[in-house]
């Protein structure tokens, strides 16, 4: 039998905000070696805020968020903004039933979308000439995908009401 789902405390809009922040500042960081497989956070959070706040979170913002994400990557304008608007917009059409699935079965979910993701900005550089990349080009969204259910507990935490966190 499925464990019950517990009681949230609404999500305040800074906190929201200031996720977002931490992983624009995190997409930021010149990686390089392993770390190239950093997960796109963003990505993650667009998702994330998608799946348990789409009414404070949806298709519109996620287009503006990927706006952002192409002006600090100074990249193709456009490309974060597309991908973004594609997988929540997909996250959208199923969001309740996504929403009741284990985190296991989420992270199946958002590896899935997280690859498209990565295939749409892959073919945006593609079309207009940009550099051939690699195969571990896609292997962040497996990162992403095993990031996945820490990073809920993670953004949860400060929605759980204080009797949730004491033991009994």
């Amino acid at each position: 039998m499925d464990k019950p789902r517990e009681l949230l405390r609404p999500v305040r809009k800074r906190w929201i905000a200031l996720s977002l922040a931490l992983a624009l500042v995190v997409e930021l960081l010149p990686l390089s070696g392993p770390a190239r497989l950093t997960p796109d956070f963003v990505a993650l959070l667009v998702l994330y805020w998608n799946i348990n706040q789409p009414s404070r979170f949806g298709i519109g913002l996620s287009f503006l968020v990927g706006l952002i994400g192409d002006f600090f990557s100074a990249g193709l304008i456009g490309q974060h903004a597309l991908a973004y608007t594609v997988i929540s917009y997909l996250v959208m059409l199923r969001q309740r039933q996504i929403a009741m699935y284990s985190l296991g079965q989420q992270a199946l979910i958002v590896l899935g979308l997280l690859l498209l993701s990565q295939a749409i900005m892959w073919l945006a550089r593609m079309a207009l000439g940009g550099v051939v990349v690699g195969w571990s080009y896609f292997m962040s969204p497996f990162v992403g995908a095993l990031l996945w259910p820490l990073l809920t507990t993670i953004l949860l935490w400060p929605q759980r009401s204080g009797s949730s966190r004491q033991p009994g």
